[in-house]
């Protein structure tokens, strides 16, 4: 976490608004039809007459509301630190073609920088800017040295490109609304990567889904925020022994649904001040440690519902600090210990399936000088989508 203060203050809803018969001013390749928008068109590479050589330069020119097309055929583009001020969508022609490379990065660099709402980038591949711990794929912040100074940036929209070889893929700060999915992040290349990141008080309400998050050094997903949904990601493959945490959580309100998560030392945490959260339909498994971790100081009334933890190496869930925990109809499945506590209370354990439970009587779990019971188990697993 240290390093994300010392990137300056270290993430929505973008609307690519689509109206008719606007002729770009700036000309295209004569062989590509798109479509039209209630901006102009900017293109970047390809052929036409007056289409742009860097990104950069377009990004500048551009004005709220146009579209900034880039071509595949001039790819890649060796740029970085593009700076997006304004409302637009920056579209590359094709997710595996379309690549910006970041030069190594190495002194904090950040592929792309947005500090404007309503931005969307898509269809591209961002790579090679990991030369040091502090470079971002990319980054949405506001331009200011303190946080009073640092205005929200709202409905940004990063879907559907590729991060490969990036030390943090995405990082926002201070950000309202944002819509994270469909990327696929790849081999964070340095000691203290992260993959997505949300960070910041008045970062809230935004949308993490459809990611996946292959080999992070440290965490996948660290979210700092609330009224967050972090669903259906797949996150696998922690290159230990630095990996840590699948899914961090520190914040209140938020929903990790649907997700699957491998080979971590803990799959999901949650630590912080956090209350009212719900972990529902993950797949958490092979993890060296815990498969759900509660850390101090506290967390309140979480329910967790419906999950599959298998393979573990230490617990299947570990309550640590943790006041009124609903854990009901989970599947616990070849853990070393299905689940332990400890400090915690008020902690209902209903109708889960616990492979070392003997078939009668309440399921005892051992926690630190007290026992809690699950008095119902499950007979059979939960067929859990």
């Amino acid at each position: 976490m240290l390093v994300l203060f010392s990137k300056g203050l270290a993430i929505g809803i973008i609307l690519l608004f689509v109206g008719t018969c606007i002729i770009p001013v700036i000309a295209q390749d004569s062989e590509k039809t798109l479509p039209a928008s209630r901006g102009h068109w900017l293109y970047v590479g390809g052929n036409g007459p007056g289409n742009y050589s860097w990104i950069t330069d377009a990004a500048n020119d551009a004005s709220d509301g146009d579209t900034i097309f880039v071509y595949n055929d001039s790819s890649p583009y060796y740029e970085k630190n593009i700076l997006i001020v304004k409302s637009i969508s920056l579209i590359g022609e094709d997710r595996n073609t379309t690549i910006i490379d970041g030069m190594g990065g190495g002194n904090s660099d950040d592929v792309i920088h947005i500090s404007a709402n309503r931005v969307k980038v898509t269809g591209f591949t961002i790579r090679n800017c990991s030369g040091n711990d502090f470079d971002t794929g990319i980054y949405i912040k506001s331009p200011g040295k303190y946080f009073k100074d640092i205005k929200t940036v709202s409905n940004v929209n990063i879907s559907g490109n590729i991060f490969i070889d990036t030390a943090t893929g995405i990082l926002e700060f201070k950000t309202l609304h944002t819509i994270i999915s469909g990327n696929t992040i790849l081999s964070s290349g340095r000691l203290h990567n992260w993959t997505i990141i949300g960070f910041a008080p008045a970062f809230a309400s935004s949308i993490i889904t459809g990611n996946t998050i292959l080999n992070p050094r440290a965490f996948g997903i660290y979210e700092q925020a609330s009224h967050c949904l972090i669903e259906g990601n797949v996150i696998s493959n922690g290159t230990q022994p630095m990996s840590q945490w699948g899914i961090a959580q520190i914040s209140s309100s938020n929903r990790i649904i649907g997700n699957t998560i491998t080979k971590f030392w803990v799959g999901i945490a949650i630590s912080g001040f956090s209350s009212f959260n719900i972990i529902s339909q993950n797949n958490i498994s092979n993890c060296t440690g815990t498969g759900i971790k509660f850390r101090p100081p506290v967390s309140i009334l979480t329910f967790i519902t419906k999950n599959s933890i298998s393979q573990c190496g230490q617990y299947g869930i570990e309550l640590y600090k943790s006041i009124f925990a609903v854990v009901k109809e989970n599947n616990f499945i070849d853990n070393n210990i299905s689940a332990f506590f400890r400090d915690s209370i008020g902690a209902r354990w209903v109708r889960n399936y616990w492979d070392d439970w003997n078939g009668t009587g309440p399921k005892i779990i051992q926690g630190y000088k007290l026992v809690n019971f699950d008095w119902h188990p499950a007979q059979i697993p939960y067929d859990i989508p």
